[in-house]
This record gives C-alpha cells, structure tokens and sequence, in this order.
C-alpha cells in the first residue's frame, strides 16, 4: 500500500507540477484541465480501501505548497472528488470512454462545489472558490471529460504500481 500511495501521489503532483508550469496560460480559453484531479479520480475509482482519498490529501499537499492557496485548501478540493469515486466504484463498472468522461466532469462539478463550501466557512476574504456560473469552470469539467479516457487508458498500463494489491488477490 505504501508503494502504491507513494506512486500515486508522485504522479498526480507531477501532473499538477506540469499542468501550473507548462500548461498556465491554458489550452482553450486560458482554461487548465486539471489532469491531476482525473489521476486522483482514477486511483480512487481502482483502489479498494481509501487509497485515493490519501493520494488526493497528499497531493493537494503538494499543490498547496507550490500555489499561494491556503494550506489545506487544495487537500480538501481533492479529496472531496476522490471519495465520491471510491463510492461510485460500488455503484457503477468503469467502461473505456462513457464512465471516464462522466467520472471526470463530474469530479470537477465536485471539486468546484467543494471549493464552494470552503468559502462559504472561511469567507471571500481568505478562499478563492469556483464561480460555478462561470464559462471558465464548465470548460474545465468538459477538458476534464475529454482528456478523462486517454488519462485513464495510460494509467491501466501502469495499474502495478497504482493500484494496492490485497494478501490473496
């Protein structure tokens, strides 16, 4: 388990390091898919125990750390998501493009509603939240959708490293 958490959180910060360097000024629209958050959504979706939820905790760690956000508001935005996948795993099977594209619009619409709750607790004045009205945000649940299947079909190709084994499986 440890191997797979300490995998999982290195991948998903090195897509946070590559999508606030490479990829700030935005593909469409000045608008970033967050191509971290669709890891993280992966790792929950595959993992048995809670095994997303840390890596979503530990990478917002990280992003928190890189980014002026107030420490732990990153952690929380990516942990929201990454628990209602590991939920949906008990509900749903993942197939190769409908589920990912739902799974990564979706934890976007979750992530933007998280950020929404941590304003609503701390004020305008210490969080920046999600405009959920916005244009720019539904352009990122859509990029997140799209770019859901091609993530999601690379991640498959490294599940020995991303996914924790049980004794006996």
């Amino acid at each position: 388990m440890i191997k797979t958490l300490l995998s999982s959180t290195l991948i998903s910060s090195l897509f946070l390091l590559i999508q606030t360097t490479w990829l700030k000024n935005g593909l469409f629209w000045g608008v970033v898919p967050d191509f971290a958050l669709v890891v993280i959504l992966w790792i929950a979706y595959y993992n048995r125990d809670n095994q997303g939820v840390l890596t979503g905790f530990l990478s917002g760690i990280v992003g928190d750390a890189m980014s002026s956000s107030p420490f732990g508001y990153l952690s929380f935005i990516y942990t929201v998501p990454a628990y209602l996948a590991s939920l949906l795993r008990r509900a749903m099977e993942l197939d190769a493009f409908f589920m990912p594209v739902l799974l990564g619009f979706a934890g976007t619409i979750a992530k933007g509603l998280a950020s929404v709750v941590l304003l609503v607790i701390f004020g305008s004045g210490k969080i920046n939240a999600y405009a959920l009205g916005d244009f720019h945000f539904w352009m990122e649940a859509a990029l997140n959708g799209a770019a859901a299947p091609p993530l999601f079909w690379l991640l498959r190709k490294a599940k020995n490293f991303l996914v924790a084994k049980r004794v006996g499986d």
